[in-house]
């Protein structure tokens, strides 16, 4: 539905809307089944429901619009390199794409795309009441948002269901439902083979859209990055820590989908949708194999025109309020994951500034013309540039860390203790303080030696520690090279203590200890690479 707004708002020809909506539908369900099988290192393993690139909404009709599909393949194939290299070396940014500026991404994409949605979609017909033809919208959200304000899980399963239809009951009597269009369509049909990726073109217009499509690119990514976070946390009952692996897999598939999806000519797609929570949420099922159905039927269904006609003819604003209500949806999940945790100023700064700069966009760009005005204008380019340097501030301003490497090894201990006591007399913490940051530094290294010994144990494998005061605290990170040997999460266990699962007795005493010791501890896991931060207050 996204994508067929994108080409009917820059004036494309039907034939090019039939060869877009054929692609999109395969690539979308090619790209769910590949989510769901995590070969090595392409795919999450999790279901993953794809759709449309949102922050590429405006982008790409403002490329067709000038340049045709010729150069909106040339423009997403070529910014696709930069998600690339940016994901091999996810592991390296992972103080610029924190959970905050990932959430703030996801918070701009639910604010920005139904301004977009309605200023194209919803349009009375030529002589039709304007009311008149948003009753069935309005109808419809009332009827969503009815059923989301009852605390019943079942009831909440068909939400966008009973939207539809509810909005469909009401549009079909006034005659804003279009039957001809249904009646007309084939059952089976494919589009015209059209391919416009052969016409790539690199002129004039291209290197000017070419920087404002690498920052679209990029805080694509920064969205897809929070989108695959958001489903991991949804995927299980109980509170887990993100497995980054799982993610490196995922932004795989999504930066596979949106190369090919240039190579065809045809709108970026298979993008990870942080929706898909919200699904999880109303069904409490995260299985793998939906995501299997889900990208066969969707497969299935590019070849029948006369179901994607059905979807065609449902009346703009009914649609609008199922986006409105899955967008709202977002937005909660997105504050979430942005809110996880203790809320301090500086998160709370980045945040805040953040949104309102990219709420202001809009009115900035009108100050600017030409490519300026179209990137400048871009909520969540703005927005998700704008909370990019202020953490990159922030990590400039702090950089007054203490490195030390070592094996990971009984034998370095020795040599973490004194690191550890050197920082603390340096920084006047008071005994008492400096023991209890001894003592989490230790018991971290304890804690990763046991993980470790579940895994081959051939190679000696070397750690950086890290630490650096922070207001009255200091942040330890320890680095390790794992090459995938040390399997378990340290932060899983922590949540463990007090469940049904047991733990060993020496594992729980080392986690009982970090836990108390140690005011936060994150354990994150890399292709090749473990993070251990604890934060210890002085």
């Amino acid at each position: 539905m996204l994508a067929s707004l994108v080409v009917r708002a820059s004036d494309e020809s039907n034939a090019y809307l039939s060869w877009v909506t054929f692609t999109v539908l395969a690539v979308t369900g090619a790209g769910m089944i590949l989510q769901t099988l995590k070969l090595r290192q392409l795919g999450s393993g999790r279901l993953i429901v794809a759709n449309f690139n949102v922050p590429f909404l405006a982008v790409c009709a403002l490329a067709l619009s000038v340049g045709g599909p010729g150069l909106l393949a040339s423009l997403v194939v070529v910014s696709t390199l930069v998600q690339s290299v940016l994901t091999l070396r996810l592991a390296s940014l992972r103080r610029i794409f924190t959970q905050t500026v990932s959430g703030i991404v996801v918070m701009l994409v639910a604010v920005s795309a139904m301004p977009f949605i309605i200023s194209r979609a919803v349009t009375p017909p030529e002589g039709e009441s304007t009311v008149l033809f948003l009753v069935p919208g309005m109808v419809a959200l009332a009827a969503g948002v009815l059923i989301s304000l009852q605390d019943k899980p079942v009831w909440r399963m068909w939400i966008l269901t009973v939207t539809v239809v509810v909005g469909l009951i009401v549009a079909a009597p006034l005659g804003f439902y279009d039957a001809d269009i249904v009646a007309d369509a084939r059952w089976v049909s494919l589009p015209p083979f059209e391919w416009p990726g052969r016409d790539l073109v690199f002129n004039a217009d291209f290197w000017a859209l070419l920087p404002v499509f690498v920052f679209v690119n990029l805080t694509a990514f920064m969205k897809a990055v929070g989108d695959l976070s958001v489903i991991y946390r949804a995927s299980y009952r109980a509170q887990s820590a993100v497995d980054f692996r799982t993610v490196q897999g995922g932004l795989n598939v999504y930066g596979a989908g949106t190369l090919l999806s240039g190579l065809l000519g045809t709108l970026p797609v298979a993008a990870p949708w942080s929706a898909t929570a919200v699904y999880i949420a109303f069904t409490g099922v995260a299985a793998r194999s939906v995501g299997i159905y889900l990208g066969i039927l969707t497969i299935v269904v590019a070849f029948f025109s006369k179901f994607l006609a059905i979807l065609v003819a449902i009346p703009s604003p009914v649609v609008s309020a199922a986006y409105i209500i899955i967008f709202s949806m977002l937005f909660i999940e997105g504050a979430k994951t942005v809110f996880t945790g203790q809320v301090d100023q500086k998160k709370a700064t980045i945040t805040g500034v953040a949104m309102v700069l990219g709420l202001s966009a809009g009115s900035l760009s009108a100050l600017f013309e030409g490519t300026t005005s179209h990137l400048i204008g871009n909520t969540i380019v703005i927005g998700g540039i704008a909370a990019i340097l202020m953490t990159l501030v922030t990590e400039v301003s702090g950089f007054r860390a203490k490195k030390l490497q070592a094996e990971l090894s009984q034998s370095s201990l020795a040599a973490i203790d004194e690191f550890l006591s050197q920082f603390a007399e340096t920084h006047s913490w008071t005994e008492e303080g400096g023991n209890r940051l001894r003592l989490v530094g230790e018991e971290a290294i304890l804690s990763l030696l046991e993980e470790e010994q579940e895994g081959p144990t051939e190679q000696k494998r070397r750690l950086v520690a890290t630490i650096r005061p922070d207001r009255g605290s200091a942040e330890l990170e320890i680095v390790v090279a794992s090459d995938d040997a040390i399997q378990g999460n340290i932060e899983n266990r922590m949540a463990y203590l007090g469940q049904d699962q047991a733990l060993e007795d020496e594992q729980e005493l080392s986690v009982r200890i970090l836990r108390h010791y140690a005011s936060s501890v994150h354990h994150r896991k890399y292709y090749g690479i473990d993070i251990v931060s604890c934060r210890v207050d002085q």
